[in-house]
């Protein structure tokens, strides 16, 4: 994902098929009859993304742009009748941070032991020493 990717599209998928309405910051987009899957598509953002299922208690997949997103990480609040998003601009960065701070908890490791052993600390010393060895 880019640095400037947004998000513009949000999917919903089960094994069955459920109903779903979908609102953006409070007014209905799309109601749709009962399908596996459903591809919404967000008119702008900030938003505040509600979509209500039947039946109840299903928790489908959720895609934002094509990527499989975690409820947990991506900060989604599953209800029994109703997935809501409060989406943001930057939410493609924020998950990879959300990502980061998880992995960093379960491990239980410094934040610059975690971004060595991701490869996302700056290695401008290690540039400049091979540069000057290519010489």
């Amino acid at each position: 994902m880019s640095d400037t990717e947004i998000p513009k599209t949000i999917t919903l998928t089960s094994d069955e098929e459920f109903s779903c309405e979908f609102y953006e910051n409070d007014q209905l987009k799309v109601r749709e009859s009962k399908k596996q899957e459903h591809v919404f598509e967000i008119e702008s953002l900030p938003s505040n993304l509600k979509f209500y299922i039947k039946p109840y208690k299903i928790k489908p997949l959720v895609r934002i742009n094509n990527l499989l997103v975690n409820y947990g990480l991506a900060e989604i609040t599953p209800w029994d009748h109703m997935i809501e998003i409060d989406l943001q601009r930057d939410f493609f960065d924020k998950y990879f941070s959300n990502i980061i701070t998880s992995k960093q908890k379960y491990l239980d490791i410094d934040t610059q032991t975690i971004q060595e052993k991701l490869g996302l600390t700056k290695l401008d010393s290690l540039i400049t020493e091979i540069e000057d060895n290519l010489k």
